[in-house]
């Protein structure tokens, strides 16, 4: 099927797990935690990085290779990754704010031209993972990948998916587009859904319903300071669909806790009735590791998107969208599941 081209903004904990990924399983006996090996007809071994874009001292004029294991970040090592030879270039800083925690040390380098940049790698797809809250780089990364033709994938909250003049100019170029916010392989979002659309299917009544986070990493800080109600709305509209009624709910973070890492504790609590009336609580708690939770939906959205490219799909691509991305038009799991192996079967 040839190489799937990719190029990143932000070289933070998620692009390092899924660059981690790429090499992980060309090297695994068994392909454990990945929920396709083959998809569309493309491995993560076809997935090859061409060019990376950030803003920080640590990871600017650096090999890909190395800047996602500087110090600002703690996704776990899996994989020796070898010399990918992409230098991470400066991109631009129209949101950075000194002097809160999340804050990032800007190189001292000036912004390239990103548009350029991706054209002169010949770029098939743009990844957004740049920090949460950085709306007006998110929108500028977008549309240099309309000015470059390719097609972009929207990890982060900002709304880019969730734009409709960013989507019109998408479909006018007949380029893709999936977005915003990843939905995590074992994330809590993925698990409150589960857990809501399970006791729904079995008759039970939902009275009340909560699931909050507390994690260390950057991206805790992010949210904790720039993003969370932002985050908040997102989450709690994501699990809001699964359920054909209205009911008390609240899903969102809640607090960082430095010493998690890339660590992060999700609380999940449902109240309700099931035969005659008889009520009951659910109160579960999921401890899992950040990034590695979005390298493995990642590495579908890429090979689903490049799919979707080599189709002639043009705006957003509701199938990608719905199976790996929170803000999407909501359906059952299964049912945004079954859409995307459509379109890449």
């Amino acid at each position: 099927m040839g190489e799937i081209r990719v190029a990143v903004a932000g070289a933070g904990n998620l692009c390092s797990s899924t660059v981690q990924g790429t090499h992980f399983y060309a090297k695994a006996k068994e392909p454990l935690g990945l929920l396709h090996p083959t998809l569309g007809g493309y491995k993560p071994t076809d997935i090859k990085f061409v060019a990376a874009f950030d803003i920080s001292e640590a990871k600017v004029d650096k090999d890909l290779s190395e800047a996602i294991f500087a110090k600002s970040n703690n996704a776990p090592k899996i994989v020796v990754v070898p010399k990918l030879g992409v230098v991470v270039k400066m991109g631009p800083t129209p949101d950075l704010i000194e002097g809160t925690l999340s804050s990032i040390k800007r190189a001292k380098a000036e912004a390239v031209d990103v548009a350029a940049e991706l054209k002169k790698a010949k770029t098939d797809i743009l990844i957004n993972m740049v920090s949460g809250g950085s709306d007006k780089a998110s929108t500028l990364y977008a549309q240099a990948a309309i000015d470059a033709g390719c097609a972009y994938i929207n990890a982060t909250p900002s709304s880019i998916a969730g734009d409709a003049a960013l989507v019109k100019k998408f479909t006018s170029t007949k380029l893709p587009l999936a977005g915003d916010d990843l939905l995590d392989q074992v994330g809590a979002t993925a698990i409150h859904i589960g857990i809501l659309e399970f006791l729904h299917s079995r008759g039970a009544h939902i009275d009340e319903s909560y699931q909050l986070d507390v994690g260390g990493g950057a991206e805790s800080i992010s949210t904790l300071e720039k993003t969370k109600d932002t985050k908040r709305r997102i989450k709690t509209a994501a699990v809001t669909g699964h359920v054909p009624y209205k009911f008390p709910l609240v899903s969102g973070s809640t607090d960082f806790v430095d010493f998690l890492g890339n660590g992060r504790d999700s609380f999940f609590w449902v109240k309700g009735r099931y035969f005659g009336g008889v009520p009951f609580t659910m109160d579960l708690k999921l401890s899992s590791e950040d990034a590695p939770n979005g390298g493995s939906i990642l590495l579908d959205a890429i090979r689903g998107m490049k799919v979707a490219k080599d189709k002639g799909e043009k705006g957003l691509v509701a199938p990608v969208c719905g199976y790996a991305f929170k803000r999407a038009e909501r359906t059952s799991l299964a049912k945004a599941y079954e859409a995307f192996r459509e379109l890449t079967g």
